[in-house]
């Protein structure tokens, strides 16, 4: 019995050293810190601006255009064009 356990202990205790040093070799204990508002806000791009980042925006509801809501508008702007050109002939 006791020739089966020094074995076994011999290889818990590799598999654990290795297992520190492939962890000590990833995380080199840089942290990477949440971005704040201001830089989101910074880094949006138009037309997806976060809530957030429009003046009074605190304690408002704003309407926010997705993307569907914009194919909409497009196809019916497009109509629009097709009938004012066929209108002013």
């Amino acid at each position: 019995m006791t020739a089966r356990i020094r074995p076994i202990f011999v290889a818990v205790a590799f598999a654990v050293t290795v297992a520190a040093a492939v962890t000590g070799a990833t995380l080199r204990g840089e942290t990477r810190e949440a971005p704040t508002v201001a830089e989101v806000c910074a880094a949006a791009e138009w037309p997806l601006i976060p809530a957030e980042c429009l003046d009074g925006a605190h304690d408002r509801s704003v309407r926010v255009v997705t993307g569907q809501e914009a194919a909409i508008q497009s196809y019916a702007a497009a109509n629009m064009d097709e009938r004012f050109a066929v209108a002013f002939q």
